[in-house]
């Protein structure tokens, strides 16, 4: 079934979302080359020098024989509403035309054309779902988010893949090109391929990255992990070329001759270093387990180029933490070792490596954090000693910075029942209070750190 919904943005802009879930007839070819995304595939094109895009949600097979009647080098919309009214008398496959000149907004289904002012092909929960995360002033970030939360709902089965969109600029229609990490509701495999290809890190989410592009000319899917190409052509659901075990800088070089290029800075640049710059992206899109996944293998290259070791360092670390720090919540006992890890880590890069603002204040949050989940007295005093040396290193390489004051008030904090006596107890009292003064300084909104300085004052009180 899929999902396809049209609005226009406050500007008049006619926006498009689609998800690329493909459905064809088991008894018929298409597409014969993959099985990917749970039969997966392009149902947005462009068409006319931009001018105008067409989609299509139902029978991928009525759909295409529909497209290969239209004329494309003599292109008309009279003649392409009328060759899909035609195909949609059948009441398996509905259209969606664009006009960018015109900013025109046409539905076909049932053999009827309608000039709405927004439309959705396809599954009518899917759109229920969609349109409670829109408003009516919604652009298209706002309909990438919310097709993406219908694509994540695993109640909505004819909804897959993921989401592809295109706008109006200037009187033509443009792709947005991505470069993502995302779960998919299914899994990539080659036909002529007899076992699955190895290319998802959580089986349970059927997690995987991708990169695509497209224009005027064509379109193209790159998926890293299955190092899987696709390239179409305009109105093709079929691509012309699956390329596989491709890397992504070759599968770019291919795609030169559909005048194509990826979404992507292609460097020259090591190996090691482009695995890098890939997990920094699985890092902030917040895929951690992943992102250790990449690293790890790396093993002993590690030690040959100073500046991968440290970021491979830096974000294992990191990592690390964030998975510790979720495990905590959870009060799972995994915590503790992954904090550990995450502290290791760390603690690598302050012996070889001058001091680093980043790397301090992680280092501290992960002190931190071991020092909640720790039971052993003597091993939690040393986690908040190890977390407030760490922020007093990080406000001395970066003394306008919030976080390490407020980090270090709440590990003195953590230390106030450690004082084996009234002084003591007391110079911590005004060391917390410092610090909360500090970032009061500033960030006069930081309402933590005024609570914990009355709190403390009152016990001191």
């Amino acid at each position: 079934m899929s999902l396809i919904f049209v609005k226009k943005d406050m500007f008049e802009n006619i926006c498009i979302v689609s998800d690329t879930r493909l459905n064809h007839e088991v008894s018929r070819k298409l597409p014969a080359y993959s099985d990917y995304q749970k039969n997966g595939g392009l149902k947005l094109f462009l068409v006319n020098n931009n001018k105008v895009a067409i989609a299509f949600a139902g029978c991928s097979i009525e759909a295409q024989e529909a497209f290969d009647q239209i004329e494309v080098n003599s292109f008309s919309i009279s003649q392409t509403l009328e060759v899909l009214s035609s195909s949609s008398f059948a009441k398996n496959t509905d259209y969606l035309v664009c006009d960018a000149v015109e900013k025109a907004i046409y539905k076909i289904s049932e053999a009827q054309v309608s000039t709405p002012n927004f439309a959705y092909i396809g599954d009518f929960d899917g759109y229920q779902l969609l349109t409670k995360n829109i408003q009516h002033s919604s652009g298209l970030d706002e309909l990438e988010s919310a097709m993406n939360i219908v694509i994540d709902n695993s109640k909505i089965k004819t909804v897959g893949g993921y989401c592809i969109s295109s706008i109006t600029s200037d009187g033509e229609f443009r792709y947005i090109q991505k470069h993502a990490f995302s779960q998919f509701k299914g899994r990539i495999e080659i036909s002529d391929t007899p076992t699955q290809l190895s290319m998802i890190s959580n089986s349970k989410n059927d997690t995987y990255s991708y990169v695509w592009t497209g224009d005027k000319h064509g379109f193209a899917f790159y998926f890293y992990e299955a190092k899987l190409g696709l390239i179409y052509t305009p109105l093709k659901i079929k691509p012309v070329e699956v390329l596989t075990a491709i890397r992504f800088h070759e599968f770019d070089e291919k795609l030169k001759k559909y005048n194509l290029k990826l979404p992507v800075k292609i460097g020259s640049v090591s190996s090691e270093e482009e695995i890098i710059d890939f997990s920094y992206d699985l890092y902030r899109s917040g895929q951690y387990q992943r992102c250790i996944d990449k690293i790890t293998p790396l093993g002993s290259k590690l030690n040959d180029h100073l500046q991968v070791y440290f970021q491979a360092n830096y974000l294992l670390g990191c990592c690390y933490k964030e998975l510790g720090i979720a495990a905590e919540r959870q009060s799972s006992k995994e915590s503790y070792e992954l904090l550990e890890k995450a502290v290791k880590h760390f603690i690598l890069l302050i012996n070889d490596y001058k001091p680093d603002y980043s790397v301090q204040t992680n280092m501290a949050i992960a002190y931190y954090s071991l020092g909640h989940v720790t039971e052993d007295l003597v091993a939690k005093k040393t986690c908040f000693h190890g977390a407030v040396n760490c922020n007093t290193n990080a406000v001395n390489l970066d003394c306008k910075q919030v976080l390490p004051y407020h980090n270090r008030a709440s590990a003195n904090y953590q230390l106030l029942r450690f004082c084996r006596n009234s002084d003591e107890r007391n110079r911590a009292i005004q060391s917390i209070v410092s610090d909360c003064e500090r970032v009061f300084s500033l960030d006069p909104k930081h309402q933590i750190s005024i609570s914990l300085k009355m709190h403390v004052l009152s016990m001191r009180v």
